[in-house]
C-alpha cells in the first residue's frame, strides 16, 4: 500500500514539475512576444490574459490616451476610450477570442485619441497563444480610417484647388477625372472635356507628338514637360506643358499640366525682338556704309574740289610774270578757301555740333533747323516753350540725334513743304516735337518696329529703343500742320556737372 502511494505521489510530483517547466517556457515565450510587439513600427497592441494587460507598440503610444500602467488594461480602455455604442460588441469579441470561440475577428469602432478627437478604427484581432485555462495572448492590428479619409479629403482639396491642370485618365487617352483648372484655362465645361480624348484637345500640328507620348505611357515610360498647343472653347489654342505618369498595374495615368501660354508668347516676342535687332544690326552696317559714302562724296565733290581750285589759284601766284592781275587771283583763292571752310564747318556741325555740348540743346536744334533750310531747302521753324534747364550730356545728344533723324525722314519720305521743331520744358520732363505738313502716318498699319519708307533709316523702332533705355518714350500722332507729329520725351535729369 505504501508502495502504491509512493508511486502515485511520485507521478504527481513529476507531472507538477513538467507542467511548471512548460508554463515557465510559455511565459518566457509570452514575455519575448510582448517585447517584440512593443518594438514594432506598426500600430499593434497585445492583450495578455488573464491579467487583461495591454501592451502597445511604439506608433500607438503617441495616439492612445494611456499615461499610467493602470490605464493599460482592456477593461479600462473599453470603458474609457471606446465610444459607448461600440463597447458591448468590442467586449464580446474580446471574450470570444480569449475563450477560444474564435481565433480571428474583424472589428470597427470609434476610439478617442490623445488629441481628444474620435477616430474611426478598423481592427483585425488574432488569438496567437493559449498558455493554460483562461490564459493566452490576443494581437490586434489597427488602421485609422479617419486619418485615411482625411488624407483622401486633403488630396481631393489640393486636386480641386490646384492652379495647374490635374487629371486622371486611362492608357487609351480617355480622361476619367479633371480638376476645375481645366475649365478655367480651356473654358470647356467638365462634361465637354470628359467627352473628348486627350488627342482630341491637341492642335492638329502637335497630335503626332502627342500620340508618341501616349505610346510611351502605355510602355510605362513617364512623359515630362511636353509642350503642346491645346484647344480652348473659343477656338484658340493655349500652350500647355504636360507631365504624365503611368500606373500600369491600375491601367491609369496621372497628369499634371501647366498653362505656359504667356511664357511662350514672351519667348516668341523675344525671338521677334532678337530678329529685329539682327535686322537693325544689318541696317546699321548699311547705313554706316552709306554715310561713309555720302561723306566721301561730299569731301570729293565739294570740299576736295574747292581745295583743288584754291590750290590751282595759289599755284599761279608762283609765276607772277604770267598773271595779268595777281591781286584778283589772290582774292579768288581766298574766296574759295572761305567757302571750303564754311563747308567743312557745316559738315562738322552736322556730325558733331559743338553747340550741343558748349551751349545746349536749344542752340543745337535751332542750328539744325537753319541747316535743313539752307542745305536741303526745307523750311523749318524752331520754337521753345517753358523754362529751360540744363540736361545731362547723353540726354542732349539723344534728343538731338533723334530730331536730326526725324527731320531727315521728313525730308526724304514725307513729301513735306515745311517742318517745325519744338522743345517743351515740362515740370518733370523735356519733350522734343517734330511736325510736318507731309503725307502723315498710316496709323492702321503703323507698328512699333515699322521700318517702312515713311520712317526711313533705322525707323522709329531704333529711336524708341534708345529712348526706352533711359526711361523715355516716343509718341506718334497727327500734326496741326496736317502731316505727322513725332514726340520724343525724356525725364528731366539735369547735367551732373
Amino acid at each position: 500500500m505504501e508502495f502504491v502511494v509512493g508511486i502515485i505521489l511520485g507521478a504527481l510530483l513529476c507531472a507538477v514539475g513538467l507542467y511548471g517547466r512548460e508554463h515557465w517556457q510559455r511565459q518566457r515565450q509570452a514575455d519575448a512576444l510582448i517585447s517584440d510587439i512593443e518594438g514594432l513600427e506598426l500600430p499593434v497592441l497585445l492583450i495578455h490574459f488573464p491579467s487583461g494587460r495591454i501592451h502597445v507598440s511604439e506608433p500607438m503610444r503617441g495616439s492612445m490616451d494611456i499615461d499610467t500602467p493602470e490605464d493599460a488594461t482592456v477593461d479600462r480602455i473599453i470603458g474609457t476610450l471606446i465610444r459607448e455604442n461600440d463597447r458591448i460588441p468590442v467586449q464580446r469579441a474580446v471574450e470570444e477570442l480569449r475563450s477560444g470561440v474564435h481565433v480571428y475577428r474583424e472589428l470597427s469602432f470609434a476610439m478617442r485619441h490623445r488629441d481628444g478627437r474620435w477616430h474611426e478604427m478598423q481592427a483585425q484581432a488574432f488569438r496567437i497563444g493559449a498558455f493554460g485555462l483562461r490564459s493566452g495572448l490576443v494581437a490586434v492590428t489597427l488602421k485609422d480610417r479617419t486619418q485615411s479619409r482625411e488624407v483622401v479629403e486633403e488630396r481631393d482639396r489640393l486636386f480641386n484647388l490646384s492652379l495647374d491642370l490635374m487629371a486622371v485618365g486611362d492608357l487609351t487617352g480617355r480622361l476619367l477625372q479633371v480638376n476645375p483648372a481645366w475649365v478655367r484655362v480651356l473654358r470647356w465645361s467638365r462634361d465637354d472635356i470628359m467627352d473628348r480624348t486627350f488627342i482630341d484637345l491637341i492642335h492638329p500640328d502637335d497630335q503626332d507628338r502627342a500620340r508618341l507620348a501616349q505610346d510611351d505611357l502605355r510602355e510605362g515610360i513617364p512623359v515630362r514637360d511636353l509642350e503642346l498647343r491645346t484647344m480652348a472653347r473659343d477656338g484658340s489654342h493655349r500652350w500647355i506643358s504636360w507631365s504624365s505618369f503611368p500606373l500600369i498595374a491600375r491601367r491609369t495615368v496621372f497628369t499634371v499640366a501647366r498653362d505656359i501660354t504667356d511664357r511662350k508668347h514672351a519667348e516668341q516676342e523675344l525671338q521677334r525682338y532678337q530678329d529685329r535687332l539682327k535686322q537693325l544690326a544689318s541696317q546699321l552696317s548699311t547705313v554706316e556704309e552709306r554715310e561713309r559714302r555720302r561723306l566721301a562724296e561730299i569731301l570729293h565733290d565739294t570740299l576736295a574740289q574747292e581745295l583743288f581750285a584754291a590750290q590751282a589759284k595759289l599755284t599761279l601766284l608762283k609765276y607772277p610774270d604770267q598773271v595779268a592781275d595777281v591781286a584778283a587771283v589772290r582774292d579768288e583763292a581766298a574766296e574759295i578757301l572761305d567757302h571750303a571752310t564754311e563747308l567743312a564747318r557745316t559738315l562738322t556741325f552736322e556730325l558733331f555740333p559743338p553747340a550741343l555740348y558748349e551751349v545746349g540743346l536749344d542752340a543745337a536744334l535751332e542750328w539744325l533747323c537753319r541747316s535743313f533750310k539752307a542745305t536741303r531747302k526745307l523750311p523749318c521753324d524752331y520754337t521753345e516753350e517753358g523754362q529751360p534747364f540744363d540736361l545731362a550730356v547723353e540726354h542732349r545728344a539723344l534728343l538731338y540725334q533723334g530730331a536730326r533723324e526725324l527731320l531727315a525722314n521728313v525730308f526724304k519720305h514725307a513729301g513735306a513743304s515745311r517742318a517745325e521743331v519744338t522743345v517743351r520744358y515740362l515740370e518733370a520732363a523735356v519733350e522734343v516735337r517734330v511736325d510736318d505738313d507731309g503725307q502723315g502716318f498710316d496709323f492702321a498699319n503703323q507698328t512699333s518696329d515699322d521700318t517702312s519708307e515713311r520712317t526711313g533709316g533705322f525707323g522709329l523702332f531704333n529711336i524708341r529703343e534708345r529712348l526706352s533705355q533711359v526711361g523715355g518714350q516716343l509718341n506718334i500722332e497727327t500734326s496741326h500742320l496736317g502731316g505727322g507729329r513725332v514726340s520724343l520725351t525724356l525725364p528731366a535729369v539735369e547735367n551732373p556737372s
